[in-house]
Formats: C-alpha cells, structure tokens, sequence
C-alpha cells in the first residue's frame, strides 16, 4: 500500500529519491494508484530529469487525471520546460502551460493557478496581458486562517501580481508583508525569489530591490592553526573582531573546519551569534584531534568538542586517518567552500569567504592563502582580519605529497533496463544505444582522461569538474534524441550518471598493464550511479560545490536526497546537475 503520508514527508525533507524509490515500487502492483504516480513524476520534475518525467507524465495517465495535484504538476512540467528553452518552442510550451493553469483556476479557483498563468503569459511575450491577468489574480479575495508557510505563499503570489502590473512599490510591500508571516522560511522565501529573478530577467527590471527579503549569508571561514606561542591567535581582541566581522557581514551559516586557532574562533563566534556552524573535517575526526588540535593542549580539545557538540551538520571530505598528504587539508577547504556555496544558491542569498591572515604566501597545498587563492577565482566577496605572525619555516620535501595522486571529476553511467534486454537485442543496443554515447564522448572539447566500459557501464575520468559535468549532459541529452522504440528497444531505457570529485590514486593495474584511477573517492562516485533517477545526472555535494563556486554561469545543481547506503557504505547527499537557464 502507498505511503502518501511518508512520501510527503520526504520530499519536505529534500529527500527525493528516496521518495520517487517507493512511489516507483508503489507503480509495480497490480492496481493503479493515481497517487503514487504523481509523486513519482513529481520527484523526477525535482530531480531534474525533466524530460523523462513528463513522458511518464503522459505514460502513466495523469494527463487524464482531474484532479488539483495532477493538473498543477501538468502546468509546471510545461512551464519548467518553457523556461529552460528558447525561441519557438518556448514560446509554445509557455501557451500550452498557460491552458494548463487556466484549467487548473477553472476547476479549483486560487491565487496559485491565477499568478502563474499570468507570469507565463509574460514568458510567452505579452506583458499587457500578463498585467490584465495580475490583476484579476489580486481581486481573488486571500483565504480566512490561513499561517505560516501557506500566509506566506499567498502573500508572496499577491506582490507577484503587483510586480507583473509594473507596481514595484505595491510589490515590495506584499513581500515586506509576506516575510513577517513567515520570518524563518528562507527556503520559501527562495523560492519566490527565484521566481523574481526570473521576472527581472524577462522584463529587464534592476532585482537589487530583491535584498532586503534575502536570508543571511552563506559563509566559508578559515584561520591559520596556531603557531608555537599562539599569541597571534590568542585574547579577547581577536574575537571581538571576528563577532564584528559575522555581524557587519550578515552571517547566518558558517562552513569551515575546527582546527585549534582561527577555525575554532571562528566556529565559536558563530554559536555564539545564533548562527549556523557546519564543520567540515578533512580526515577521521579521531586523527584529526591528534595533528590538529591537541599538540596545542587540553583546553583546545575541549573548545573543539563544545563547538562540534553544537555544530547543525558535520562532514568529513575523507574518513581515512592523515597519512602525511596535505592535500586532504586543501580538498576539504574546497569542499566546505562548495558547500558554502550551495547553501547561499538554495537560499538565493550571497556566498562570502571569511579570513584570519597573516598575509604570508602559503608554501604548500594547504592553508589560508591558498583557500584566499582558491575563492578569489569565483570573484565572489572576502573579508579579512588581518594579524602579525613571524614567516612560516621551510617545509621538507617530503611533505609536498605523493605525485601520484591528484584531484579527479568522475562519471559512473549505465542504462537502467540493460539487464532485462533479449539476446536478439544486445546487437543493436551496442551499435547504437552504445555507439551513440561514444560518438557524443569522442565530440567532447574536453575529452576524459581516462575510460573504462563493461556492458552497459561506462566510468570517465576528467581533469576539470566542469568538463565532467558538460560530458554528462551531453550524454543525457544525446540519449534522449534516440528512437528507442524504432530500434525495437524498450522506450524505458534510462541512462543515469553518478558524478563525484575528489583526490584519487593514479596507479598502473598489475594485471592488464594499463593506466588505473583507484581509490575511496572512486567508490564515492561508483556508489552514486545506482541511485540516480532514470534520464538524470547526480553528483556528490563535492562535485556539485566545485560547479556552484565556479561554473554557476553553465550547469545548476540542486539537492535531491541521499544515497540508500548499499553494502555497508554509508549515504550522502547527492545534487542533480542541469544546465543553467
């Protein structure tokens, strides 16, 4: 029997693929249930595999289904895939949307149907009838008891409405009015706001007003560890000027690591602001104390503790011990900065790099100046707290680390349905399911730099996230151009690609003789494959935050859910990757 009630809830959590998982099994019994099939094309709109979900839209019969949820999900299917196109088929899925959402307003009254007709008759060009809509919408009288989130989104369609009536200021209030019913939302409040900026964008409207209604901001922070006095790091003025610093800076979340010194300073001024501390750790926390925090004595263990005892969320970029490679150190920076990132993407607000510096160029992978160095390539604001500390010691050459490792984008794909083909069907699936995916991989601009296929299964390793990235979307979308039907292949056959970055080993495989990528963070990739929604790409928080930090301008990557966490690995997040509008 289908679980709405847990489905729902995860799908509240951010947990779609878990809920698409049962809402896909619920389609495998012998009745039909109209539920379960508008949760699983719902969670397959969410997870970006927009094109595969509104052919199961279609397959599965809702586009019969009258009632509210499948007519919206029909109206936002279409709408989603007129903003996400140009020219003449924008122009015709924004027509057949705007039916859709008229039917829906037709059947069932309500703002929601009323406001997005109206902004679609926008996309479609017709800004004097988009206002003519906007108008009608704000005559619907608001619904009696309405609180919370549901105040809030009636609220938030009503400046909607203002805004599409050309009103700024009538605008700009409903949202002043919208943000006090419902204070906290800030993924609601994103929402809206990305539904703005798409309206700025149309109508070539400055969204600077936007600011006001923005969550606070998404910060990395990052602080030498101490050196041998600590004085430099040391006493009340330090941190009276970093709580200046989160205050003038707005901050509501930090991400960072917890080393003894700036980390920790950092980590506590945020507890201490009531606002969110996510820790990310590079190694095994247990090795982490012991190179990082406890040469420095006991009292710093204990702030280390107190402040992951109170930390929202902790990750580790590895769960291996240090072994001497400070790259681990340089990765999980990066990683905390993708994950700073993301969040500020999700909550439509703005990423900032936080610094305690002694102004020294670093001598290795790892530290303040190269996080400084690494974020300056986003172009995105930093804020420093400048100190004195003595020049930094040589370091030996046994600490630059093994040249035999190095940071990798991998993609892990397969076809969902391989292993149910005939025999008589496997020819014509290499010839040309497979010979298809190899053409698009040999147009590549940036090919991978290493290759590995068994069957149906493909495994490429790139130098750059962003070439991963575009040659996983060049391989949905040369997929989805086949005629799977007229090769006498079933039309479910689903490519998914799992994606992942991270440090791996580059070794030579003693039994074949050739090159070999090796390593957990290959694991990391292989064990993302298996969960990703059929005609999608999903990659991990690491993946996704080098793409965020970077390349924002070409791929989108938002979060679906976790991993199931097969044989004995544990899960992880993991983000859908789509081309940025």
């Amino acid at each position: 029997m289908f679980d709405r009630e847990h489905v729902v809830g995860l799908i509240g959590r951010g947990e779609v693929l878990a809920a698409y998982d049962i809402a896909h099994a619920a389609l495998e019994a012998p009745e039909r249930d109209d539920q379960a099939a508008y949760f699983a094309v719902l969670c397959l709109a969410r997870a970006g595999a927009l094109d595969f979900a509104r052919s199961e839209y279609v397959r599965l019969g809702l586009h019969e289904v009258a009632t509210h949820d499948a007519i919206a999900l029909g109206a936002r299917l279409l709408k989603d895939v007129a903003l996400a196109t140009t020219g003449a088929r924008r122009l015709a899925f924004a027509k057949a949307s705007i039916r859709q959402y008229e039917k829906l307003v037709q059947q069932y009254g309500g703002i929601y149907g009323a406001i997005n007709a109206a902004t679609m008759t926008l996309v479609s060009g017709n800004a004097s009838g988009a206002a003519a809509r906007a108008r009608e919408a704000l005559a619907m009288p608001a619904p009696v008891g309405l609180v919370g989130e549901a105040a809030y989104y009636d609220a938030a369609s009503r400046a909607e409405a203002h805004f599409l009536t050309g009103n700024l200021e009538a605008a700009r209030e409903a949202m002043n009015r919208a943000i006090a019913l419902a204070p906290t939302a800030y993924a609601a409040h994103a929402s809206t706001l990305r539904q703005f900026e798409m309206l700025c964008r149309e109508t070539g409207a400055d969204a600077a007003w936007l600011a006001p209604f923005r969550a606070p901001a998404c910060a990395h922070f990052t602080g030498h560890i101490l050196d041998t006095n600590g004085a430099a790091l040391c006493g009340p003025a330090l941190r009276q000027r970093v709580d200046q610093l989160l205050a003038t800076q707005r901050v509501g979340f930090g991400y960072g690591g917890l080393a003894a010194g700036g980390d920790i300073i950092f980590a506590e001024a945020l507890i201490a602001a009531g606002a969110e501390l996510h820790v990310v750790l590079p190694v095994e926390q247990r090795s982490f104390v012991s190179v990082s925090v406890a040469p420095f004595g006991e009292a710093w263990v204990d702030r280390f503790e107190r402040c992951l005892s109170q930390a929202t969320s902790v990750r580790f970029a590895s769960v291996d011990p240090y072994l001497g490679d400070e790259q681990v150190f340089a990765y999980s920076s990066q990683f905390a900065m993708g994950c700073a990132v993301l969040r500020a993407q999700t909550l439509s607000t703005e990423a900032v790099q936080l610094a305690i510096w002694d102004g020294h160029a670093g001598l290795g992978p790892a530290g303040v100046h190269a996080d400084l160095t690494y974020w300056s390539r986003s172009e995105r604001r930093r804020a420093v707290i400048e100190i004195e500390r003595p020049q930094p010691s040589p370091r030996s050459p046994e600490e630059a680390g093994d040249p035999r490792r190095a940071m990798k984008a991998m993609l892990f794909a397969d076809i969902q349905g391989f292993g149910a083909l005939r025999d008589d069907q496997i020819p014509v699936f290499v010839d040309s399911v497979m010979g298809r995916l190899a053409g698009a991989i040999e147009a590549l601009s940036a090919r991978p730099v290493h290759v590995e296929t068994w069957g149906d299964g493909l495994f490429l390793v790139f130098d750059e996230p962003i070439d991963a990235a575009l040659a996983a979307l060049a391989l949905l979308e040369i997929h989805r151009t086949q005629d799977l039907r007229g090769l006498g292949l079933p039309r479910t056959l689903g490519l998914r690609i799992g994606g992942h970055y991270g440090p791996v080993h580059l070794r030579t495989n003693p039994v074949t003789k050739t090159p070999a990528v090796m390593g957990a963070h290959v694991v990391v990739a292989a064990r993302i494959e298996p969960d990703v929604a059929p005609g999608s790409v999903c990659v991990s928080e690491a993946l996704a935050g080098a793409l965020a930090t970077f390349h924002g301008d070409k791929v989108r990557c938002g979060y679906v859910g976790r991993t199931q966490g097969r044989k004995g690995f544990s899960s992880t997040p993991i983000f859908s990757l789509t081309r940025a509008l």
